[in-house]
């Protein structure tokens, strides 16, 4: 053998004499729970303790009390009745009618005050659009003078002229504004009276004011002549509809 090729033990390599070391990954469980768990659970008791809903609690008759039944469908209701502007009003809501010139008034969803004439069938019914407030109109009345009374959630009280000239008259009672004002009508004295079906929650969010269970609703007045607006009655449960008496004894 070839001395010369012989290796020397000082270039052999030598074992270590370290232990192997294994890594350890730490679990991230806690922080998955956290995130997963724990946030939204505080997340949402933070929106609950913020937002103002405050359901009314169920009472205790609602499922043992006798349910009252209707019939689903009553054939008599509409028998003699015509369909008027179908397809040229958005979801109209309140009427006012016109005796002398035989033109219906009606607040549509998408602002618009509209005029309808009825001719002698319901489909030679002519529909225009008169009036857009800029908001919803919901309850609509004529005053004494030809105007139109709007209640419109959006806006306030309003008064539209012959002309169509809209004119606020009022948005607040007791330093508080309307939210949901929704019917109106006229005494014979002037006075305005309207509702407001909810102090608390717009048109937008009406529903949660059904789902609230309580009574934020109030009865209203408005005089013309002294432009003073007065709550007549609070605490009516989504208050949303509003006649004077023939006799004008009471609203």
């Amino acid at each position: 053998m070839d001395e010369s090729k012989t290796p020397d033990s000082a270039s052999l390599p030598r074992p270590s004499s370290s232990k192997p070391t294994i890594s350890k990954q730490k679990s991230s469980w806690p922080f998955t729970f956290l995130v997963t768990v724990l946030v939204p659970v505080v997340a949402a008791t933070l929106l609950y303790q913020l937002d103002s809903f405050d359901p009314a609690p169920l009472p205790p008759d609602v499922l043992t009390g006798h349910v009252i039944t209707v019939p689903a469908r009553n054939d008599h209701i509409l028998r003699e009745s015509e369909f008027v502007g179908v397809g040229n009003l958005k979801a109209p809501e309140d009427v006012a009618y016109d005796a002398k010139s035989g033109v219906i008034y009606t607040g549509c969803a998408d602002g618009w005050i509209s005029r309808v004439s009825v001719n002698d069938s319901a489909a030679d019914s002519v529909v225009g659009n008169w009036v857009n407030t800029g908001g919803r109109p919901l309850g609509i009345a004529f005053g004494h003078n030809n105007e139109l009374i709007v209640a419109d959630p959006q806006k306030g009280l309003l008064n539209v002229t012959a002309d169509g000239v809209v004119e606020l008259l009022t948005d607040e009672a007791d330093g508080q504004k309307f939210k949901l004002i929704d019917a109106v009508d006229v005494a014979h004295n002037g006075i305005i009276y309207f509702t407001d079906a909810s102090y608390k929650y717009s048109l937008s969010k009406s529903n949660w004011e059904i789902l609230e269970g309580k009574p934020n609703g109030r009865l209203l007045s408005y005089d013309p002549a002294t432009k003073t607006t007065k709550v007549l009655v609070h605490n009516l449960y989504f208050a949303n509809g509003v006649v004077v008496s023939p006799d004008q004894n009471y609203v």
